[in-house]
């Protein structure tokens, strides 16, 4: 699950970048487009022609492609159409060709071998496009894009190549440090030990930033004490790690008993859910026996089958708080040790409570800012600089409706009360409620035009301003496939998408001269 910008406020969640599986095609990668005036624009490539090989190395991927180009000399192989052609070029080593491509992986996209109990993807319904579906755990899209993956499915060619292209930070997924623990929450008995793949990447040079997502009763307790101290005590091979809450749509369980992680793992092996594009594995009930027979620690399978009997359910406001006294108690601790935070706790734990942001230092430049950390803060610093630029009055009297999730409602009431200081401007927040994925699901990048659409029109809004990251990474669709010129007609709002507190404030600016 590219991670992508902000919108109307935070929404403690990201677009991430999702590959075009009908484009990765193995045959090389395909130009979106040239840069005007670049090495590339001068030797007449076009979009749509393929880079089959640079100097006869056959690109796996965008990472392959920069590091070939790296040199003085370089000779591509190029398709157009059914015809194939060689460009030799002559250029500085650190020089870029110009070269954007439609995909940037070519080869075979990593498809995820777990079964978390809270993966977002079987807790949609059916019917979505397919892509939404996609279940990658690919390292190179967490070099790329900062992607978490579990590093479940590497290769020792894999660690090979991270060592050989320094491909670093690495963005993994840990949950618990707890091997035994660690694996009920990737759904996977026989998971690796992560401390030493985390110890193996700083022998080779390679930084990593961490996350955990939180499970209340499961491994937010001693687990995640014990998962904070084991991963602190690697830094600086650990960077950064992030604690996130779990996320449970009205899917999960289809309002169904017993609502356990063993049964949200066994959601993975229903035959409506294996797909060509996962890849399968033995069911859990088969898999714990298996490990039982092999492993001689009887105990670390029995924490498997017990820890696999708990209730999912999201946080309450008063174990947020819980969980974020836990975090910053550590991070006086990691301050005093080593200069910088290490441990933050998501956005999303502070607006559950309705407690303070921290201030934008603590965040020691918001390095997990994409993974919901910061984003309110930052979004809140910006505001303070941006409303400088607002007009005093209008020409004339001006209605908007400022459409968001319920979670951040409280934050942009701000925003909302500082607009309406301005002489003639109406502006009113409307918080939706997800009837989609559910109540439990509070934010604003989840927001589907379905529901949208009519609460603008209930609303009796004539001019209606979006959260930009309830559209995908390109702007132009939400999830259930709605666009800005649909949600605009299905509630007769004149409709935009805002996303900084820059655009929110030129959208106002444009009030001015707007009919």
């Amino acid at each position: 699950m590219n991670r992508t910008t902000i919108f109307v406020g935070p929404a403690c969640i990201s677009m991430e970048y999702q590959p075009d599986l009908k484009r990765i095609t193995g045959e090389g990668g395909e130009i979106a487009s040239v840069v005007p005036g670049s090495i590339a624009a001068e030797i007449g490539l076009q979009p749509g022609d393929v880079i089959l090989a640079v100097d006869n190395l056959r690109l796996r991927d965008v990472i392959d492609y920069r590091f070939a180009i790296a040199e003085d000399s370089v000779e591509l192989l190029v398709r157009r159409g059914d015809e194939e052609f060689i460009c030799e070029i002559e250029k500085d080593a650190d020089e870029d060709l110009g070269i954007e491509f439609v995909e940037p992986l070519f080869d075979r996209l990593r498809t995820c071998n777990n079964k978390c109990p809270f993966c977002f993807l079987t807790q949609m319904p059916k019917g979505l496009r397919r892509s939404l579906y996609l279940k990658d755990d690919d390292y190179r899209l967490g070099f790329l894009y900062g992607n978490f993956v579990t590093f479940t499915n590497l290769t020792e060619d894999d660690w090979r190549r991270i060592e050989q292209q320094r491909l670093s930070p690495q963005y993994l997924s840990v949950h618990a440090t707890d091997r035994a623990l660690r694996a009920v929450l990737l759904g996977k008995p026989d998971v690796p030990d992560v401390l030493e793949q985390i110890r193996r990447l700083g022998r080779i040079g390679i930084t990593v930033h961490t996350q955990i997502v939180a499970l209340p009763e499961v491994n937010d307790g001693a687990a995640l004490h014990q998962s904070i101290r084991d991963l602190a005590d690697l830094y600086p091979i650990v960077q950064t790690i992030a604690v996130v809450p779990v996320g449970l749509t009205k899917y999960r369980f289809d309002g169904k008993r017993p609502q356990t992680i063993k049964a949200a793992i066994a959601i993975h092996e229903t035959p409506e859910w294996v797909d060509a594009t996962w890849e399968r594995q033995p069911r859990w009930d088969d898999a714990v026996r298996l490990n039982e027979a092999q492993v001689a620690n009887l105990g670390y399978c029995a924490r498997q089958i017990v820890a696999a009997d708990v209730p999912m359910r999201c946080y309450r406001p008063d174990e947020a708080s819980r969980i974020i006294d836990l975090v910053e108690a550590y991070q006086q601790e990691f301050r005093r040790r080593h200069g910088v935070g290490i441990v933050y706790a998501s956005d999303e734990f502070y607006l559950l409570c309705g407690r303070d942001l921290p201030p934008a230092a603590d965040y020691d430049g918001m390095p997990q800012y994409s993974n919901g950390v910061g984003m309110t803060r930052d979004f809140l610093d910006g505001w303070a600089k941006a409303q400088r630029r607002l007009p005093a009055r209008l020409p004339q009297r001006t209605e908007l409706t400022i459409v968001c999730g319920t979670l951040i409602a409280p934050i942009l009431q701000r925003v909302v009360d500082r607009l309406n200081r301005i002489v003639n401007l109406e502006v009113r927040l409307l918080p939706v409620v997800n009837r989609f994925f559910g109540e439990t699901v509070t934010v604003s990048g989840l927001l589907m035009g379905q529901d949208v659409a009519p609460a603008i029109r209930e609303a009796g809004a004539r001019r209606a301003l979006l959260p930009r990251v309830m559209f995908d990474h390109t702007g132009a669709r939400t999830i259930d496939e709605y666009t800005v010129e649909r949600i605009s007609a299905e509630s007769g709002a004149a409709v935009a998408v805002a996303g900084e507190p820059d655009e929110i404030v030129r959208y106002v600016r444009a009030l001015r001269v707007a009919r």
